[in-house]
């Protein structure tokens, strides 16, 4: 049995093996809906984020950022389970403040296996969760980014997610160690989705690296993209959903579907070969993804 099995056998044993690529709020209401559904999916997640506990954490222990990870593990725990508001949890006062717990958890795991992906996979046994969280590399990335409406770079994910008019990211190191875990999660799905979330700090962060996006290019598996439901400001300030499909295929990703919901974001013209699924998506707020509703709009596109 290959280790994939042996971590996950829901995942290998399923008629369709879906793997999530992102980061932060919009991977893990993907990962939630994929829970609803009854899915047990694989999430490959950034290790970009430079700000908060997490920049705190990844500065004071040298391991990747836990916040988008812990994150996609909390949207993974069944109903009712009484980790999902400890590992939210968050400190206020003291030598902790600002601290989440669940980032603090993945910090004591980590000390004792001294391991990227042994730490993520601990956290997520220990709470039960319906599904796996990979890092996208071993180690902690640097993001740097290039606009074109700002002379030179600006380096560090909270900063490039802050700059309008990026037009493209490199990271560093250039060339991460990614755990093979990874790489077989990839070769062995059916459907690839990505997103929702910032199309350069989040998904391109994840995209990018380049053992990642050489699996991606080469794998059969459907691949599929939810889209932003608006541009917002910052990095993405006026993109339209064509130039994140744009993106993402110049980085190897061929886009076969894209799921939308245009009520606050222009979707431009389309430029490949990807089919669109329109679908109402957004919750209350119209900024946030409506996990039940994209849960019954991907129930109608995966198999």
């Amino acid at each position: 049995m290959t280790r994939l099995g042996e971590l996950a056998p829901r995942f290998v044993e399923s008629r369709e093996r879906v793997v999530c690529v992102g980061g932060g709020h919009g991977l893990a209401a993907t990962l939630e809906a994929m829970r609803i559904l009854g899915r047990y999916p694989v999430g490959v997640v950034s290790v970009a984020d430079d700000g908060g506990s997490s920049g705190r954490l990844r500065e004071s222990y040298k391991h990747i950022p836990p916040g988008d990870l812990r994150r996609c593990v909390a949207a993974l725990l069944p109903d009712g389970s009484p980790w999902a508001p400890l590992l939210e949890y968050r400190f206020a006062g003291g030598e902790l403040d600002g601290h989440a717990l669940g980032n603090l958890l993945y910090s004591a795991i980590y000390a004792s296996a001294q391991d990227a992906v042994q730490a993520a996979v601990g956290l997520a046994s220990l709470v039960g969760a319906q599904g796996l969280v990979l890092p996208a590399g071993n180690e902690p990335l640097t993001l740097s980014g290039r606009s074109c409406e700002e002379d030179g770079e600006v380096a560090g994910q909270v900063r490039v997610a802050q700059t309008p008019g990026i037009s493209e990211i490199a990271l560093s190191p250039a060339n991460p160690d990614v755990d093979p875990l990874v790489l077989e999660a990839i070769g062995a799905a059916t459907t690839i989705i990505f997103g929702p979330g910032s199309i350069f700090t989040s998904v391109l962060a994840v995209c990018k690296v380049p053992a990642i996006a050489q699996a991606v290019s080469t794998s059969p598996a459907r691949k599929l993209l939810v889209a932003n439901l608006a541009s917002g400001a910052g990095e993405a300030e006026g993109l339209t959903l064509s130039r994140h499909v744009q993106l993402l295929e110049e980085a190897g990703a061929r886009i076969d579907v894209v799921l939308y919901d245009d009520s606050a974001i222009e979707v431009g013209v389309e430029r490949s070969a990807a089919s669109w699924a329109r679908a109402e998506l957004a919750g209350p707020d119209g900024r946030m993804h409506d996990t039940t509703l994209l849960a019954k709009a991907l129930s109608g596109l995966l198999a």
